[in-house]
């Protein structure tokens, strides 16, 4: 066998054993963003929350509220405490009920014709939940903070009739019917942790990632199960929640990546060809092709078919390598960063 085909044969027996994560990447390149900043009309810089809807997209800043951004139309509308009211209220800023709870905006969830906000106040009396319904005649619809324990919320769940607020004081339940609150847990009633990072709904469960661990609750039976060392959660502060096809991912603040085996009923560390491995974790999003794993360094991406890891960072084109949410449209996925909002255009 001649040297030519020596070559031909090693580069092909390279193909057919290597990792997924050693061929093509799943982004194609070079890859196109648009992107959302002050200049644009967004009031804060620091996007923590991103939920789209059709050419609607809205960002939740820091101590800027919600901006919605039209993408069709190319312009911002912003709903903050710091404005004026849009009609006659009480005159109290951090009470105005056509505006967002607080101007600190941690986590939006579309539930039918309601948006929901969690917000996030450092001091007394502010922050809690609202959400925004075009079809009433006052769109907004502001929260009391439940005694002071829906007043840093941070995760959100919606059930038809339920909506499971997480915050740093425990699990709140607000009655979606009766618009009252109706049920609190922290710690003390089965928790991992009291403050409630993230929150996931798979059928009759209710996944719980807190500070010091994961929690799980059936629904129909209203119990709690709470996942220690033996069950591979050793006091990890769990970031994200997610469902990656029949599989539950957990993000933690550290970096690292946990699958849920529901036959061992135990967690697992997933050693993937990550090329931001160990970078800290913000939010993970699962698309329909995607999962995007928000991080300190960027964007791990993690093609769901194929098996392929890539990465997204500023030499890419995002603003910031600081990626603090993510939300997909019909045309792509947008990225919320310290530095305002990056939207990238996916090829057909």
């Amino acid at each position: 066998m001649n040297g030519l085909a020596l070559a031909l044969v090693g580069l092909l027996s390279a193909l057919v054993f290597s990792p997924p994560s050693l061929l093509a990447a799943p982004l194609a390149r070079p890859l196109s963003f648009e992107h959302v900043t002050v200049k644009e009309g967004l009031f804060s810089e620091m996007v923590y929350a991103v939920a789209v809807r059709g050419d609607e997209v809205w960002l939740g800043t820091y101590a800027g509220g919600v901006t919605l951004w039209n993408r069709g139309a190319k312009k911002a509308t912003v709903y903050t405490t710091k404005g004026e009211p849009q009609e006659a209220d009480d005159g109290n800023s951090i009470k105005w009920k056509n505006h967002p709870a607080y101007n600190h905006v941690w986590v939006i969830l579309p539930d039918g014709n309601r948006l929901w906000f969690g917000t996030y106040f450092y001091g007394f009396g502010g922050g809690g939940i609202s959400y925004f319904n075009p079809k009433r005649k006052n769109p907004w619809r502001v929260f009391d903070i439940y005694r002071y324990r829906a007043k840093k919320v941070v995760s959100l769940a919606a059930e038809p009739d339920r909506l499971w607020v997480g915050s740093e004081k425990g699990l709140s339940i607000l009655d979606k019917k009766t618009e009252k609150w109706s049920g609190f847990f922290a710690a003390k009633d089965g928790l991992a942790g009291n403050f409630v990072n993230a929150l996931l709904l798979d059928g009759k469960r209710l996944w719980i990632g807190t500070n010091a661990g994961i929690t799980v609750r059936d629904l129909e039976r209203n119990v709690f199960r709470t996942y220690g060392p033996q069950e591979g959660i050793d006091g990890l502060e769990v970031k994200s929640l997610v469902k990656v096809r029949e599989q539950v991912w957990a993000g933690t603040v550290g970096g690292d990546l946990l699958t849920y085996d529901p036959a061992a009923d135990r967690w697992r560390k997933l050693d993937a060809p990550d090329p931001l491995k160990g970078s800290g974790i913000h939010a993970l999003t699962v698309t329909e092709r995607f999962v995007l794993i928000c991080r300190d360094d960027g964007v791990s991406v993690y093609e769901i078919a194929s098996g392929q890891w890539d990465k997204l960072t500023r030499a890419d084109g995002l603003l910031s390598d600081t990626v603090l949410a993510a939300a997909a449209d019909k045309d792509g996925i947008w990225f919320g960063t310290d530095q305002g909002a990056s939207f990238l255009l996916m090829k057909p």
